[in-house]
């Protein structure tokens, strides 16, 4: 087998090696995980394969099959049992009371979810009936993850945009394009992409992002030097758009709603904007948008469903788009035309909203 082994020689190559080994140490489960299990590998790609037994010492080690370099690592079914025990258990609450769960962890679960069994006595068929029961948890976790590391990102940005130094430029940058793409994956994971690993936003929403989403627009502001023309400029475009996919997400994707659904993915000419500096954190009880170093609002989820829709729009059309997703979930079946119109007089009063005149007729409709 070559280094340029496709994904699927990779797949098969592990089954075999995971179905030896697991025969071996008398395993009672065996799955293999990583990117070429889930269709993101490149040519120099590894395969996990995990070995789940009663008696394992929890260990990795690494080998190599042919040309391919294999991670094996052996786990316990109770540490599975009491990792899906918390994903379930687990709530998101914007007063952070609770336990959490680490990235690690969550990427371990994800793993459990999309791993292809190669042998099994019946533990990881339980475990993942049980994941399948309340598929939500799982996904709310990774889009929080990716809307948290997002939201660090995007307050770095922010911070070094604002130095007087010129050299400071560069790192803003670079934080501001990882913030865009963490919130990308925050998106992706809101579509059911959930395998972790940032190199593969793309090609995670090439294939499963929202129907309608601009790809084209992500691309170039990643390809692109943001400091080329108008520094300031360019890291704005950049803060705007990873803010428009962590508000779907936030919203629809956090109510299991569509996010193809989404109306306003690139900014109108219309006098409603969103203030920017604001980045949303989605939790079960509430959406609470935060301005690094300054202000913090909680928002019932239809509140922050409005706010997210004033993306360069006329009120009229902000509210035609609020009433149309107001019939996706329940949590949003409160905003009636008049309520629309409550939120935004209420959101432009604390500042969320920033409002011009646009272009002649442009209050009318967007």
């Amino acid at each position: 087998m070559t280094q340029a082994a496709s994904a699927r020689d990779r797949v098969r190559l592990g089954r075999s090696v995971a179905a030896r080994l697991a025969a071996t140490v008398n395993a009672d489960a065996a799955f293999l995980a990583g990117s070429s299990v889930v269709g993101l590998s490149s040519a120099t790609s590894d395969i996990d394969i995990y070995l789940v037994r009663s008696s394992a010492r929890e260990e990795r080690r690494q080998m190599f099959a042919d040309t391919v370099r294999v991670d094996v690592q052996h786990l316990s079914p109770d540490t599975l049992e009491s990792l899906v025990d918390r994903v379930l258990g687990t709530g998101l609450r914007s007063d952070h009371t609770g336990e959490t769960l680490s990235e690690r962890e969550v990427a371990l679960a994800v793993r459990l979810w999309t791993g292809d069994i190669v042998t099994d006595s019946g533990t990881l068929a339980a475990l993942r009936q049980r994941l399948a029961e309340q598929p939500l948890r799982l996904s709310r976790l990774v889009m929080n993850s990716w809307i948290l590391t997002a939201f660090f990102a995007a307050e770095d940005c922010l911070g070094l945009r604002a130095s007087d130094s010129p050299v400071d430029l560069d790192p803003a940058a670079l934080v501001g394009r990882r913030a865009l793409v963490c919130a990308g994956k925050a998106l992706a994971a809101a579509c059911g992409e959930l395998y972790f690993g940032e190199k593969w936003v793309w090609r995670q929403l090439a294939r499963g992002g929202p129907e309608g989403f601009p790809f084209a627009e992500f691309q170039r502001l990643l390809r692109e030097d943001p400091l080329a023309a108008d520094p300031q400029a360019g890291l704005t475009a950049l803060m705007s758009f990873a803010q428009t996919c962590l508000i779907a997400t936030a919203t629809l994707g956090w109510q299991d709603v569509d996010v193809s659904r989404w109306p306003a993915w690139l900014e109108g000419s219309g006098p409603l904007r969103r203030a920017p500096g604001f980045f949303p954190r989605a939790y079960d009880d509430m959406v609470t948008l935060v301005q690094p170093g300054g202000r913090h609002f909680r928002l019932p989820p239809h509140t922050a469903l409005v706010w997210g829709l004033c993306h360069g729009r006329a009120e009229r059309a902000v509210t035609e788009a609020a009433l149309e997703l107001s019939k996706e979930s329940p949590v949003f079946a409160g905003l009636t035309e008049q309520r629309c119109r409550s939120v935004i007089t209420e959101l432009r009063d604390a500042g969320l909203l920033t409002e011009s005149d646009g272009p002649r007729g442009e209050r009318g409709r967007t």
